[in-house]
């Protein structure tokens, strides 16, 4: 099945996921994320990327969308979430 975003990462993008996977000192979706990456870069299909790496099919598809509509840096922070926010044990907000 062709898919509609393709990962096609460059030598110097490549490198770079290699070496924040590696290194291990990101967040675990970080990590996760440049995982999804590599892999589907390899041709690895979304089926699976998420067994591999215990994730869902939807996740990796939107990694992967994001990856081609975005970039490389976007697609790897991790974005503010809607919601109520975090609050610490004694009941106070937790600001960003």
């Amino acid at each position: 099945m062709n898919k509609k975003h393709k990962v096609v990462l460059s030598d110097e993008q490549r490198m770079q996921l290699l070496d924040l996977v590696k290194k291990g000192k990101a967040s675990a979706r970080t990590i996760r994320r440049a995982h999804t990456l590599l892999m589907a870069h390899e041709g690895s299909t979304d089926e699976a990327i998420a067994k591999t790496l215990y994730t869902s099919v939807t996740t990796v598809e939107r990694t992967r969308k994001q990856f081609c509509e975005e970039n490389l840096e976007q697609t790897l922070i991790e974005r503010p979430r809607s919601g109520k926010p975090r609050k610490n044990k004694a009941g106070v907000t937790i600001l960003p």
